[in-house]
């Protein structure tokens, strides 16, 4: 199961505590007429509370992880899904301190509450949203067959030793395995990689499938890949040595 599906999964239930968050803020302080007991709303709302910081937390740690391990330059939706989840938890620490220590602020927590819940719904939709709207809640969509059409190829040097193999591996693993696959051509966040030098165009830009191609992908990429620009022109032919033995 890919791991942003999961960390998907785990931002639906934090979009469930979110909702339900606001609707004991609303019934515990928006009502004049109480529809249920207020202390026990209040309390699952304080439980509410801790799971959903601990949720957010595990959360934050895949993100952090992905970004540490790939070293991937943000794309803007990346951009705003990370000024999004700042936002919420600054505005989440600030709640918690009008609530405990500065408690002369604490009329101002119920708007801190509602906005903090805003920045949740678009710090889920940039990023679990998209997800599973794009691989249709998590099925891998498979690639479409294109007819294989005649193009010119310039020939460029694949390097097919074991140690430049064996390098390419190693960085496919730690850069490319989380949004790609290579035993198939499916989708997972991004398109499997199986064959993808054998196959006449590349799965996205559609563009013929030479190093050079894949190179320029690395680097520069089409569509909402993140950039590899940092990789030397080494790392990048060891890349391909991999990539053309899938």
């Amino acid at each position: 199961m890919p791991i942003f599906f999961i960390k998907s999964l785990l931002s639906i239930l934090l979009f469930i505590l979110t909702i339900f968050a606001i609707f004991t803020m609303f019934e515990v302080f928006g009502r004049l007429e109480n529809r249920f007991n207020i202390e026990r709303l209040k309390k699952l709302h304080r439980l509410n509370g801790k799971v959903y910081i601990l949720l957010y937390i595990l959360i934050a740690y895949f993100c952090l992880d992905f970004v540490v391990k790939t070293k991937a330059e943000p794309s803007p939706r990346a951009t705003f899904h990370a000024i999004f989840a700042i936002s919420v938890i600054t505005l989440l620490f600030l709640k918690l301190s009008f609530i405990h220590i500065y408690k002369k602020f604490y009329n101002q927590v119920k708007i801190i509450g509602i906005l903090i819940a805003l920045l949740t719904i678009g710090m889920i939709g940039t990023s679990a949203g998209y997800y599973l709207l794009i691989t249709k809640f998590g099925i891998d969509i498979p690639v479409k067959r294109v007819e294989k059409i005649r193009f010119e190829e310039k020939r460029f040097y694949v390097k097919n030793d074991t140690e430049s193999i064996v390098k390419g591996k190693e960085l496919y693993e730690s850069k490319c395995s989380f949004c790609h696959e290579t035993s198939s051509t499916k989708w997972g966040v991004g398109p499997g990689h199986k064959g993808i030098l054998k196959n006449p165009l590349l799965p996205v830009s559609k563009k013929p499938a030479t190093p050079e191609n894949v190179a320029n992908q690395i680097r520069n990429p089409y569509k909402d890949m993140p950039s590899f620009s940092y990789l030397s022109d080494e790392d990048i032919l060891n890349l391909i040595a991999y990539l053309n033995t899938l």
